[in-house]
This record gives structure tokens, C-alpha cells and sequence, in this order.
């Protein structure tokens, strides 16, 4: 019997729970501007997640838009499941994080986790009024 290896070693049944950051900066080569983002950036995924209102104790971070070389398309979690790219977490604040973008590396990342510090500030705020 020969042994035939998974194309992505970190999937489970269609759900990445290990080597989540190596996989979200692999699965997209291609990026494009998206309607109501800053003006001159370009996204290849912006990650979605199911944590507001999850009574589960497993959360889901996934990529909202899906790129080629013409454009990109809007997805949901279901297609995103089919497509294997549905990122499942244990903690609410690393999903949380993830969606963000913790998985950028350099410049990128500290912008996306300066704009993660700035939502959990705003949020704790609002909590206060």
C-alpha cells in the first residue's frame, strides 16, 4: 500500500488547526483592490470570523474574498469550507487576532495588529458607557 500525502498536511477535514500562518500567507497569489478598503491598498484575503454570538467553544476565521489574476469575488464560509481555507481556533481572542491579520509578516502585521489594539480599545470604551 503506498502512502499518498495530504496537498496540505495542515487540513482535517477541510478545517486548518495547525500551521494556520504558513497556510493563509500560501493559499493566495494574486492581490486586488476591494471596494470600502483604504484607498491604494491591496488585500488577497480579508479573514472573516463567526465570534460575535458563537456559543461553541471553536471559532471560525475564514477569507472573505477569493482572487485570480482578473479580480476577485466575495465568499462565504461555506465556500470557503469546500475550498479548504477555513481556519478553526480553540481561543476567541488568537481567532480574533487571526481575522485581523496575524498571520502577515514585517510591516504589514504591525499595521494590522495596531488597527486590532485600536478596535480593543474602542470596544472597551463603549463598554464603559
Amino acid at each position: 500500500m503506498a502512502y499518498i500525502q495530504n496537498s496540505n498536511p495542515f487540513k482535517k477535514n477541510g478545517v486548518i488547526k495547525t500551521g494556520r500562518k504558513k497556510s493563509a500567507r500560501s493559499i493566495r497569489e494574486y492581490g486586488h483592490h476591494v471596494e470600502g478598503q483604504k484607498p491604494g491598498t491591496i488585500s488577497t484575503h480579508l479573514m472573516e470570523s463567526d465570534i460575535i454570538d458563537n456559543p461553541t467553544s471553536t471559532y471560525s476565521v475564514w477569507p472573505s474574498i477569493t482572487t485570480n489574476k482578473e479580480g476577485y469575488s466575495k465568499q462565504n464560509q461555506q465556500e470557503a469550507h469546500e475550498a479548504g481555507e477555513v481556519y478553526e481556533f480553540k481561543s476567541k481572542r488568537k481567532a480574533e487576532k487571526f481575522a485581523y491579520g496575524s498571520w502577515k509578516k514585517g510591516k504589514d502585521r504591525r499595521e494590522a495588529m495596531k488597527d486590532y489594539r485600536e478596535m480593543k480599545r474602542k470596544r472597551r470604551k463603549n463598554k464603559k458607557k
